[in-house]
């Protein structure tokens, strides 16, 4: 009988714990937030930008006495852009780390690899720099986006070339991973919406400038706009091949997405931004009037006065101030389940179809497509206001 009491005890211990270890009210002093990104490596200024920005906020945050007393703080790791070496990253940053939450997690081939730790974990997920549709539909309680999607990032420029400038013939160059695979697949659906097939598609490996057999896909189809899905050094080192083939014409149309960084990509085509379009998931870092903008600029100035401005930057910004509005909203004393539960809550209120007053006051510029041009030193907007 004691042996049987004592078995029903240790299964009740065992099936508690998860309740217990959930529920149990954040006792810290510190909030320790995980990202791992490209710090080293071709993207590496991805991964710094992003952490800047996110610092920024952050340090001002903290200097201002933080939250409810608290700090919030980042630990970062370096996956050179390398899911293997990503999954590791968040393995120690949850076990020997203690975060309470994945931020800023860079890359879509990254998310896809870390977001099953995250839960099984049931870690929240905040302000990925992905648009990832996984991360999206179907929605899941421990994440909470920051940015677009991909795909309206893709519907967005589609229509722009297709609706306002009336094109016809699309091509697309894009990242041989999970990133590129499913631009691919929005890209056709965005073009079957307006009776438009794709011509023809060129790929490259990730982390490579391997992008001489995807030139020569391309050149086969003879497109009047080739839509770009990857990261900047690749999509620039294409452009500049394909400006000098005698196969495409020299009028032709570049639609880039926001994993390309509009000013570096400038900067390697020698200033040369003829024909490009920049999608983007924040507002110009130079010029926007917003007032979270303004403080950006303001706080680049104070903390890192010789620091380029940039959209990468903006975009960790914006993604801390976000995580820090959450625990602003569920007060002091709160268990993780709370905070989770509130990103649910939270989502709602940055979601274009929600009312937009709670949105406003909170996070503005977020989940909205800004399409560029680069003409004379300077990036200007395009397209059609976005409602």
């Amino acid at each position: 009988m004691r042996k049987l009491l004592g078995i029903i005890l240790f299964l009740f211990c065992l099936f508690s714990l998860p309740y217990y270890f959930y529920n149990i009210k954040f006792q810290g002093e510190v909030i320790r937030l995980g990202l791992s990104g490209p710090l080293s490596g071709g993207l590496n200024t991805v991964g710094y930008q992003f952490l800047l920005g996110a610092q920024i906020y952050l340090q001002n945050l903290n200097e201002s006495g933080g939250v409810y007393g608290r700090k919030i703080e980042i630990i970062s790791k370096d996956d050179k852009y390398e899911p293997k070496i990503a999954i590791e990253n968040v393995k120690e940053l949850i076990t020997q780390d203690k975060v309470f939450a994945l931020f800023g997690i860079i890359g879509t081939p990254i998310a896809e690899a870390v977001f099953p730790i995250a839960k099984e974990k049931r870690i929240p997920f905040v302000g990925a720099y992905s648009g990832a549709e996984f991360l999206r539909n179907p929605q899941n309680p421990i994440v909470l986006n920051a940015r677009a999607g991909d795909l309206d990032e893709i519907e967005r420029v589609v229509k722009y070339y297709a609706e306002e400038l009336k094109y016809t013939k699309f091509a697309l160059f894009y990242q041989n991973d999970a990133y590129g695979r499913a631009g691919l697949s929005g890209v056709k659906n965005a073009l079957e919406k307006r009776n438009l097939a794709l011509l023809g598609e060129g790929s490259y490996k990730r982390n490579t400038l391997s992008v001489g057999n995807a030139l020569y896909e391309i050149e086969l189809c003879n497109p009047e706009v080739i839509l770009m899905i990857g990261s900047t050094t690749p999509v620039a080192e294409f452009i500049k091949r394909a400006r000098k083939s005698q196969k495409i014409s020299k009028e032709i149309k570049f639609g880039l997405f926001s994993f390309v960084e509009p000013k570096p990509l400038i900067d390697m085509l020698a200033g040369n931004g003829k024909g490009i379009i920049f999608a983007q998931v924040v507002p110009s870092p130079w010029t926007s009037e917003v007032e979270e903008v303004e403080n950006y600029r303001d706080l680049m100035k104070k903390y890192y006065p010789k620091e380029a401005l940039s959209h990468v930057s903006l975009e960790g910004f914006f993604a801390a101030r976000m995580i820090t509005e959450v625990f602003k909203t569920i007060g002091k004393d709160f268990t993780k389940e709370e905070f989770i539960k509130e990103l649910g809550n939270f989502s709602k209120t940055i979601d274009e179809k929600a009312v937009s007053k709670n949105r406003d006051e909170r996070c503005k510029c977020l989940h909205r497509v800004h399409l560029s041009e680069y003409v004379e030193e300077d990036f200007y907007s395009v397209g059609k206001a976005d409602e």
